[in-house]
C-alpha cells in the first residue's frame, strides 16, 4: 500500500469509470444517484453509467424526462453517484453538479448507440413511478413500436461534472484506506482521509 500514490489512484478511479462504460458486468456501471427532492429528503435510484471522459471532467447517464430525478435536478443540480465493487472490496464515490440535455445531436447520437432493450422504457405511455393496479399496466402497446424513435420524446442524457470524487478500499482487512480529490476551477486537490 506504500507504493501507491494519490496520482496512481486518481488515474485508477477514471480507468474504472471508463472501464464500466466498456464493460457490461463491470460493478461500477450501476450506480446509485441520490438528488435532493422537493422536500429536501434525499432520494435514491439505480442509473447505468454510460459514457466517460476524463478531459472533459464528464459521466453521463440516460433517463425519462418525466421522471421525478429530472424536476428535482432541474431544482437542484447537484447529485452524488455511489458505485460499489464488492469482489475488491472498493467503494467510489462521486458528487457533481448536472446539465440536462433535452435536445441537440448528443441526446440523439445517444438514443441511437443505445440498444433497442435499453429504450423500451421511453415507449410506455405511462412516467416512471405513475400508480398502477398491475406491474403488466405500466407496459402497454408502445413498448413493441415500429418506430425506432418511437419514445425519443421521453428520453435526455444528464451530464454530471464531477467536483469531488471519494475513493475507499478495504480491500485488506487490517488495512484500510480512503483518497479524496476535490476539483477548484481545472485543479483537482488530492489528499488522504480517514476511512
Amino acid at each position: 500500500m506504500d507504493s501507491v500514490n494519490l496520482e496512481q489512484i486518481y488515474d485508477r478511479i477514471w480507468d474504472c469509470l471508463a472501464a464500466a462504460v466498456r464493460e457490461e458486468n463491470n460493478p461500477f456501471k450501476v450506480m446509485q444517484a441520490a438528488t435532493v427532492s422537493f422536500g429536501g429528503c434525499p432520494n435514491v435510484r439505480t442509473v447505468l453509467l454510460r459514457s466517460v471522459s476524463e478531459p472533459k471532467n464528464l459521466l453521463t447517464f440516460h433517463t425519462d424526462l418525466r421522471s421525478p430525478k429530472i424536476a428535482e435536478l432541474s431544482d437542484e443540480p447537484r447529485v452524488a453517484l455511489v458505485g460499489v465493487d464488492p469482489v475488491h472490496n472498493l467503494q467510489l464515490r462521486v458528487l457533481g453538479v448536472t446539465r440536462i440535455v433535452r435536445d441537440g445531436q448528443a441526446r440523439l447520437d445517444a438514443w441511437r448507440s443505445s440498444p433497442d432493450h435499453d429504450l423500451i422504457e421511453y415507449r410506455t405511455r405511462l412516467a416512471p413511478g405513475t400508480p398502477v393496479s398491475r406491474p403488466d399496466d405500466a407496459l402497454d402497446e408502445t413498448r413493441d413500436a415500429p418506430d425506432p424513435d418511437e419514445g425519443f420524446k421521453h428520453f435526455c442524457v444528464v451530464e454530471v461534472s464531477p467536483t469531488s470524487l471519494d475513493w475507499l478500499n478495504h480491500s485488506t482487512p487490517d488495512r484500510q484506506w480512503r483518497a479524496r480529490f476535490v476539483r477548484q476551477g481545472d485543479i483537482w486537490h488530492r489528499s488522504w482521509i480517514a476511512p
